[in-house]
């Protein structure tokens, strides 16, 4: 049965069970107290123990989207083509959640079709980010998800926010698109906003609450200095007339305030159900 099997049509079955959407994989994920998790999984690789051939056509797909978490993952990830030779051409995403050390620079030589990068600066001073000093310059990413940041603050922490603004500004030119993650603190917000005024992104993404704030800080003005940025997405549509009023008020022109465009996000929908409750409560008082 399984040699009979065109491999285009093997491949389209494994990919239905291994691979997963590469927006859902760059999501921010929470748990019930706020804090960032990686992405839920339900891929099914258990399909690529049934033989060589389906092990060699799902390897790639399984590989499309690779989180790091630890060193040990990394240095495992960083050995497979080895075995797997068309590994490396499969990688399309990477989310940066650890394992920042030494082996990271192998798994940038070797990913030339990565356009996506989710990175998070929860980094322990004893942690290393040797690797990511030396990965960085060889990436060439088109999208890059910014998780916001954590409580720690120490000098590897500051070296990895300059590190990503750097390369912002100035070194990926491929870059289209900059997402940052729900309640960006501001540890870095004037230093990302330099950097995002000089780079070559034509999007820009943030929670609408915190565009709110950026714009009454100013900081939005510098970053709508770049000539290349065509959209601001802001996620959370139930604060549109808000903002809307906020970028009139700070004396922004029509024309800038037509590139803000307001999706919907899952703090919609706890806020009207928090409003809607107040409602019920108000009526009932009322009757």
């Amino acid at each position: 049965m399984d040699a009979a099997l065109p491999e285009e049509i093997l491949r389209e079955i494994l990919s239905h069970n291994l691979r997963i959407s590469h927006a859902g994989f760059c999501y921010f994920y929470y748990d019930d107290c706020g804090h960032p998790i990686s992405p839920p999984t339900s891929r099914c690789s258990n399909l690529l123990l049934v033989s060589k051939r389906w092990l060699r056509i799902g390897t790639p797909l399984l590989y499309e989207c690779v989180a790091l978490s630890k060193p040990d993952h990394t240095t495992a990830v960083s050995s497979l083509p080895r075995t797997h030779p068309h590994v490396d051409l499969a990688v399309r995403c990477l989310r940066l959640e650890g394992g920042l050390g030494k082996d990271l620079v192998h798994i940038a030589k070797l990913t030339p079709k990565l356009h996506s990068i989710y990175i998070t600066f929860n980094i322990k001073s004893v942690d290393s980010i040797t690797g990511l000093k030396k990965a960085f310059p060889l990436f060439r990413p088109t999208n890059l998800y910014i998780q916001k940041e954590s409580h720690m603050e120490n000098k590897k922490v500051a070296e990895a926010r300059t590190l990503v603004c750097t390369h912002v500004k100035g070194v990926w030119t491929s870059l289209r698109s900059l997402i940052l993650s729900d309640r960006f603190a501001d540890g870095m917000d004037r230093q990302l906003a330099d950097a995002l005024a000089e780079s070559s992104i034509e999007e820009f993404g943030s929670l609408t609450y915190d565009a709110d704030r950026w714009i009454r800080e100013g900081l939005m003005r510098r970053i709508l200095e770049n000539p290349r940025l065509q959209r601001v997405v802001c996620r959370g549509a139930v604060h549109e007339s808000t903002t809307r009023k906020t970028l009139q008020k700070e004396g922004f022109p029509d024309a800038i305030i037509r590139m803000f465009t307001f999706v919907h996000h899952r703090a919609d929908d706890r806020l009207n159900m928090i409003l809607a409750a107040m409602d019920s409560v108000l009526s009932d008082e009322e009757l």
